[in-house]
């Protein structure tokens, strides 16, 4: 008895389609003891697998078959043929035989025959009693005449299909069960009728063809499986057995046929073979590499080789196992293999094809024979995908260290109970402390701030809480060397370990600098808002003192010109003109500043009133058709009647008296300058468009800074000091709206404004 089992056999039995098959596997060792691999033996013959694995094969086998069983192993010893197929009867536990169909195979190397039996014994009883009923039709078929009320008995109560026929194959006579299958109410209305009544026509010239050959030959066709094809209804099989009809004189004068529905065993043979080649396909279809070597390292057997290989199975099979690995895994599969040997169990061992490059995780067991390793048995799973991202991993690792080294930041990677793992040069540079001098993050922080130690581990700690990025904090540090620094500190959760321990990262920035250059900003911010809000104070309270020269100028220079002192020339007049003009235009530039400058010193305050904007803005088209008749430019108005805002209505027209002023003066001869307005129940929104040159992008972004032309050369062309747009923006602010313009050079511009209706 072989008291351990080899890893193959065990495979075996493990297998789910050899425990399900109802067909018998086994092994057969050369000294004739039975290794049962499923439990259609027990099913069978009635002993356990113990039983049978205990005692001689040949023991079960029925005396009188023995010779010619050994003489079929025989046969298959001594000639080259590896297969042998014969029938015998095996003793069952209750003292009966079973009629097994085997199949044996003979596998030299491991001196063992692989065993497939089934049984055939229920098979071969049908077909006993077939023929045992057909010697008994004979038999009353040769009887006296005085027999056929037996005869009718036989055939009426008979279920296998029993008939007669002539000569030609015409039915004489039939059985109820067959007569109820051709759908006939009397087995005589089969009387002279043939099988091509019943049948298709190739099933009925099959027949018609063997009756034939039994007539002709004198013999009997004994137990033919076959199938009944009948018009319109699903096949049936049938076991046949047709013998000649002789009369006493021994002529031939018909056949006898008996016929017995063995549909259900045909289809259950048909399913078990169905399953055996699902299994075969399955195993064949197995994607691991299977693979057996002996002791030397060669390569006995093996399913399959991988398509980068670029050899057949027949290039590798008895060749060294080394041929088609790297020479640095030859050792280590070496000692994979002694590890099998010396403790009997399996062993895993990654290693590389030579030829395809791929990489394998693969289990070696033993084969064991007599007790004996023998050989080893390997599996090899392809894991190459699984080794490229292993690679690109460790790669990705490197280039994360190696950017956290090289990192301009200050950057420390640490676990949750502050175990430093990485520290940028960085972090050391500015600190003047070593990766030896920081090992923990408390260790660093009792020397970089032992004041706040706690409270920044504290905020550490907030990240493995909330496993996210918590907001940035900023303390104060001290450098080896005693400076004094502001960091801000920003952690995240970065990963988690194997042992489950959390990584994170802390990123500072040194702001040491930037504050202090903020805080010379802020200083040099109120200097400058100071220094403005005295410069506007200045101004608002100048009005009198600029403005009360300039009147005296103008008045003087308009009683000269009107001759209220005496006459003047020409030439005189001109002059005195150019005065009046100049100082109008300086006393107009003087309002704009002062104007400005009130509301940047927050001392102008608007005159509210109700009034209706239509006729504000008719005031001031009338004062700017003026200059629009002497350019034949064509002023036009849109605007409800009924258009009723809360507003200052001198600031509101000076609004309006700016931008179409504007408008007119940056317009060529014979251009147009619309205003459209549009009140709604909440604000007033106002459009000027005109055809005039345009503004460029880049110089929109200047048009409502104080004390600035776009263009200088416009400046001296058009004239103006650039305080329109700015003052213009300012009242509009004023009034709690917005302006704002679009443009294209060469097209003209649209200023769009609006403003609440009423005025909180």
């Amino acid at each position: 008895m072989v008291n351990r089992m080899s890893p193959e056999i065990e495979v075996f039995r493990n297998n789910p389609f050899f425990q399900m098959s109802a067909e018998m596997f086994a092994i057969i060792t050369f000294e004739g003891i039975l290794i049962p691999l499923n439990p259609s033996w027990e099913d069978t013959l009635g002993y356990s697998l113990e039983e049978l694995q205990s005692r001689s094969w040949i023991e079960l086998i029925h005396s009188d078959d023995r010779p010619s069983v050994l003489s079929e192993i025989n046969k298959l010893n001594d000639n080259d043929s590896l297969n042998t197929t014969f029938e015998a009867r095996l003793h069952s536990i209750d003292e009966e035989y079973k009629r097994l169909q085997f199949i044996i195979r003979l596998d030299r190397e491991q001196s063992i025959y692989y065993v497939l039996a089934r049984d055939t014994s229920s098979v071969m009883q049908m077909e006993n009693k077939l023929r045992d009923n057909e010697l008994k039709f004979q038999q009353l078929a040769a009887m006296h005449t005085q027999e056929s009320e037996f005869l009718h008995t036989l055939m009426d109560n008979n279920p296998d299909h029993i008939y007669f026929k002539d000569i030609d194959s015409q039915f004489i006579r039939i059985s109820r069960s067959l007569a109820n299958r051709f759908g006939l109410k009397d087995p005589s209305d089969a009387i002279g009728k043939t099988d091509f009544d019943f049948f298709t026509r190739e099933h009925a010239h099959q027949a018609y063809e063997d009756e034939k050959t039994v007539i002709e030959s004198g013999k009997p066709i004994e137990a033919k499986q076959e199938k009944e094809t009948w018009p319109g209804s699903q096949d049936t099989w049938v076991s046949t057995t047709k013998v000649p009809i002789r009369d006493r004189s021994g002529r031939i004068k018909g056949t006898c046929g008996i016929s017995r529905d063995i549909t259900e065993y045909h289809r259950a043979d048909q399913a078990l073979r169905d399953s055996e080649a699902k299994w075969r396909s399955l195993v064949e279809s197995a994607p691991d590499i299977i693979s057996t070597l002996d002791l030397n390292y060669t390569l006995q057997f093996i399913n399959r080789i991988p398509p980068a290989a670029e050899v057949a199975v027949e290039d590798v099979v008895g060749k060294s196992i080394f041929e088609f690995l790297t020479e640095e895994h030859h050792d280590g599969f070496r000692q994979a293999c002694r590890q099998v040997i010396d403790t009997g169990e399996v062993a895993g061992y990654e290693i590389q094809g030579r030829l395809s490059g791929n990489w394998y995780a693969s289990c070696l067991g033993p084969i064991i024979r007599d007790g004996k390793i023998v050989g080893f048995l390997m599996t090899s799973t392809d894991i190459s995908a699984r080794k490229q991202a292993e690679t690109e991993l460790q790669e990705s690792e490197q280039r994360f260290r190696r950017a956290v080294l090289n990192a301009p930041l200050p950057i420390m990677i640490h676990d949750e109970n502050g175990e430093i793992i990485l520290i940028s040069r960085a972090w050391t540079e500015l600190t003047g402390y070593s990766p030896e001098e920081m090992t923990t993050v408390s260790n660093w922080l009792e020397q970089a701030n032992q004041e706040l130690s706690k409270d920044i581990q504290e905020y550490l700690v907030q990240v493995n809480l909330n496993k996210e990025r918590v907001t940035p904090a900023q303390y104060d540090i001290t450098t080896k060397a005693g400076e004094k620094q502001i960091w801000e500190f920003s952690s995240s959760l970065l990963g988690i370990q194997q042992d489950g321990t959390r990584i994170i990262i802390s990123m500072a920035l040194d702001n040491t600098d930037r504050i202090k250059a903020q805080q010379a900003m802020q200083n040099a911010k109120e200097t400058a808002e100071y220094a403005s809000r005295a410069k506007s104070d200045f101004l608002a309270n100048m009005s009198h003192e600029l403005r009360t020269p300039l009147n005296a100028i103008i008045g003087f220079a308009e009683i000269l010109r009107d001759e209220l002192v005496g006459p003047v020339n020409e030439e005189q007049k001109e002059c005195i003109n150019d005065i009046r003009v100049s100082g109008q235009h300086l006393l107009e530039m003087i309002n704009d500043i002062l104007d400005l400058s009130k509301i940047e010193a927050g001392k102008m305050s608007l005159q509210l009133e109700e009034f209706h904007i239509l006729d504000a803005v008719e005031e001031v088209n009338a004062i700017i058709n003026a200059l629009a008749m002497k350019k034949n430019i064509e002023l036009s108005l849109a605007c409800p009647e009924n258009g009723t805002i809360e507003a200052d209505r001198i600031k509101v027209k000076q609004i309006f008296y700016n931008l179409l002023s504007n408008a007119v003066k940056f317009t060529p001869d014979n251009g147009k300058v619309t205003t459209n307005l549009k009140v709604t129940t909440s604000d007033l929104y106002v459009m000027v468009t005109d055809t005039g040159i345009g503004i460029s992008e880049e110089d929109q972004m200047k048009l409502f800074a104080p004390f600035t032309q776009i263009d200088t050369s416009k400046s001296r062309r058009y004239g103006g000091t650039g305080l329109g747009l700015a003052l213009t923006q300012r009242l509009i602010e004023l009034h709690q709206g917005e302006i704002s313009v679009t443009s294209e050079e060469g097209k003209g511009s649209t200023f769009s404004f609006s403003i609440p209706i009423t005025q909180s």
